[in-house]
């Protein structure tokens, strides 16, 4: 019994040794998350593009968009929203949900809020990001817009 027993701890110390750092992982992703906000509104979206997991583009409410699309689409939306004074976009730590899939594998969602150049809330979104990391760190896969209500949680 006494086998049995110490066997079955040395078994699950391995299995929990293999086990990825959670805590470490979000730390990254929140990281990432932040520096591409601060990024997008800064409005240089070369910086932002350099982001995005394949070349050929990620995936959004509006179906596939090309880096090359994105790059050109930029510029009237940004035109469009500083019209209206717009400051920057952020999802506070408080209203973001970071899961961890996979030691390569996160999902972001939560409220997102763009803010007037005075501070206050331009706008709120539901916001959905899905990540991959490879050699060189997180990419963005995917972003989708949503009621913010119906932000995705994992447990």
């Amino acid at each position: 019994l006494v086998l049995v027993c110490a066997t079955a701890a040395l078994a699950a110390g391995q299995q929990a040794a293999a086990q990825p750092d959670q805590q470490a992982l979000k730390k990254e992703v929140n990281a990432f998350m932040d520096q591409y906000w601060s990024l997008w509104s800064a409005g240089d979206i070369d910086q932002p593009a350099g982001r995005i997991y394949h070349p050929f583009g990620q995936l959004s409410n509006a179906g596939h968009t090309t880096v090359d699309q994105m790059k050109s689409n930029f510029p009237q939306t940004r035109k469009a929203l500083t019209s209206k004074g717009y400051g920057r976009s952020q999802m506070p730590m408080g209203q973001r949900n970071v899961c961890i899939l996979a030691p390569n594998v996160a999902v972001v969602s939560g409220r997102g809020v763009r803010y007037l150049t005075d501070g206050s809330v331009m706008a709120e979104f539901g916001w959905t990001y899905t990540l991959l990391k490879n050699d060189s760190g997180w990419k963005m896969v995917s972003i989708y817009s949503h009621d913010p209500k119906k932000a995705l949680t994992c447990n």
